[in-house]
């Protein structure tokens, strides 16, 4: 294919939202491990980097819906794909410009959500209402109160079982040894449960319920009695016993950050490479097709697009969730990092669009209820609120006038 001035102003356009992604979105697996000193802010931006790079070159999506997640219906294009070239490169700088005013104020908003409201922007000014799938908004406007609700249900009963089985009792470091190995076994069941079924419905189709659930359990058995071997090798040392047990809890808490950052390098890859594969599509075939092949090389430049997002500015929305919600430490970490994988992971095989941003959000939310409403500060959770309701409006309107723009500037294919 011969590279075009269209194609480059598409592949940077990709790029470009591929870094505000990284940028946002590490501070959903990162941002309580800084905040609670598991992990410093330079280690957290390597084990993010490493995660999100492997999550996306690796395991990210290899036929990924020029569409996402169905919001525009193609057939309205099909008589003139160029119109889909020019509303991708709209999308993918209308969501990149909203996601990086909203990192510049520390806001952690979904990324997903962003791009959403872009097409919803695009398919509105290039086919009219009924261009857009308004089900699948409907199930996205749901989801906006699921995946946080679900994260903090499941954050805030993970927490008051930690506080009544280790924090609460005599010798907290004894039970964290004692109590430790099964919280160890519960991340690898999830974990193993994901990758397993991730990886088996890409080679093999649909895998048996049973098959990766006999494997997920094996891996956490194991995991679970390597964890009591290794615990059981400690010893309090001169420090306090309570300060002893969070340090004990800290390698826990960075086992569930870099699952998260795999998980989101993974499936977030696509919100930045899913249209630049559209238009490679539509340039090569002139046809408007509703899955397509994604290139290696594109899953790569999405990748290194989240490392530098990463490594750049993600320090900025990492401090909102760790910091200005409520007080982490590793056990509070852990328990808001776990709720929130969790969450996604069951939205997602209920074939729901969720936003692992939200429920993050949500999960830290949940740790702090746990601890009663005082520990949480209320003026930062309005403001995150009022920036997810107004994320896909913003989105969608900056992709109306950059489409516009772009459809007087660029020349035709």
């Amino acid at each position: 294919m011969v590279v075009s001035p269209v194609l480059l102003v598409a592949i940077f356009a990709g790029f470009y939202m591929a870094v505000n992604i990284g940028a946002n979105d590490v501070a959903n697996s990162m941002g309580t491990s800084v905040a609670s000193g598991a992990l410093t802010l330079r280690k957290a931006v390597v084990v993010a980097g490493v995660c999100n790079f492997v999550g996306a070159v690796l395991l990210g999506v290899y036929v990924t819906d020029t569409i996402r997640k169905g919001i525009i219906n193609p057939a309205y294009f099909a008589p003139n794909p160029n119109v889909l070239i020019y509303g991708m490169i709209a999308v993918l700088l209308g969501a990149g410009g909203w996601v990086s005013i909203a990192t510049y104020l520390k806001l952690p908003v979904s990324t997903t959500h962003s791009i959403v409201g872009a097409l919803i922007g695009f398919g509105l000014l290039g086919a009219g209402m009924q261009g857009i799938q308004w089900k699948v908004v409907g199930a996205i406007i749901l989801s906006w109160f699921i995946s946080p609700i679900g994260g903090a249900g499941i954050s805030y009963l993970l927490f008051t079982i930690i506080r009544r089985k280790i924090l609460d009792t005599t010798h907290p470091f004894r039970a964290a040894k004692r109590v430790g190995p099964f919280f160890v076994g519960l991340v690898l069941f999830v974990i193993g449960f994901a990758v397993v079924y991730g990886v088996s419905k890409r080679l093999w189709g649909n895998p048996h319920f049973s098959y990766v659930l006999g494997i997920a359990g094996a891996i956490a058995i194991i995991g679970g009695l390597a964890s009591y071997i290794f615990l059981g090798r400690y010893a309090l040392g001169e420090n306090d016993e309570y300060e002893e047990m969070e340090e004990l809890s800290k390698p826990l808490q960075v086992l569930s950050a870099a699952y998260v950052a795999l998980a989101n390098g993974a499936n977030d890859v696509a919100n930045s490479i899913g249209p630049i594969a559209a238009i490679l599509a539509v340039m090569e075939t002139q046809k408007v097709t509703m899955q397509v092949p994604v290139p290696i090389w594109v899953l790569g430049l999405g990748g290194i697009g989240l490392v530098i997002g990463i490594s750049t500015w993600g320090y900025r929305v990492m401090e909102t969730i760790g910091k200005k919600i409520t007080e982490v430490t590793p056990t509070r970490g852990f328990a808001a990092e776990f709720g929130a994988a969790t969450a996604v992971i069951a939205c997602s095989r209920l074939g729901m669009p969720v936003s692992t941003t939200h429920a993050s959000v949500g999960s830290v939310i949940g740790v702090g209820m746990a601890r009663g409403i005082g520990a949480i500060n209320l003026k930062v959770v309005g403001r995150i609120a009022i920036s997810w309701l107004v994320t896909l409006p913003i989105s969608a309107g900056f992709t109306i006038v950059i489409y516009m723009v772009l459809s007087a500037l660029l020349p035709q294919l």
